[in-house]
């Protein structure tokens, strides 16, 4: 199976894109330490050597590696268990839940924000997540800039609507 990479070495995150969809309910979010309900693909992928932190949507397995982790090997393992996911029968289970709504929201914003505020030396901090609402604000260069309404409405909000829909709206905060 062809499988696209995508590798941030700043913020030690892998994204792997498969070529079929990933068949998971919604956003699941795993913590490598923390033992919670999930799929094989999850469990094998998150007790893998040097895995922090592991996201999976329909599209997209993002894999938080520690600084110091052979990323090469974690390449291999996890192309490794997604060729095994996908050439095995598949059931949905019924228990899948996300560690925390803020640890999704913080696994979204390393694998598909923070690469494109980053080339322009800015950031997001997400402050909290209530009743269907986050609260972040932009830093560094996006702080203040003439730019970041429209980054928050095309690229912030674009994404966690589609992955977080239990998100209903984002407020921009003043940078603490």
């Amino acid at each position: 199976m062809q499988i696209k990479l995508e590798t941030q070495i700043k913020n030690h995150i892998i994204n792997f894109y498969p070529a079929e969809t990933i068949k998971i309910a919604g956003v699941f979010c795993v913590a490598a330490s923390e033992d919670e309900p999930g799929t094989d693909l999850s469990k094998n992928i998150s007790e893998l050597a040097g895995v922090e932190r592991l996201l999976i949507t329909s599209d997209l397995i993002s894999v938080r590696h520690s600084p110091d982790a052979d990323i090469e090997e974690i390449k291999m393992l996890v192309m490794s268990e997604i060729d095994d996911y996908f050439s095995a029968p598949y059931v949905v289970p019924d228990n899948l839940s996300a560690t925390t709504e803020i640890q999704c929201a913080e696994a979204l914003a390393d694998a598909l924000i923070r690469p494109t505020l980053n080339r322009d030396n800015g950031d997001i901090t997400i402050h909290c997540i209530k009743d269907g609402v986050m609260e972040l604000s932009f830093t560094g260069h996006c702080a203040g800039c003439p730019y970041a309404e429209n980054t928050l409405r095309n690229v912030v909000m674009r994404t966690f609507l589609r992955y977080m829909p239990q998100i209903k709206e984002i407020k921009q905060m003043e940078a603490k």
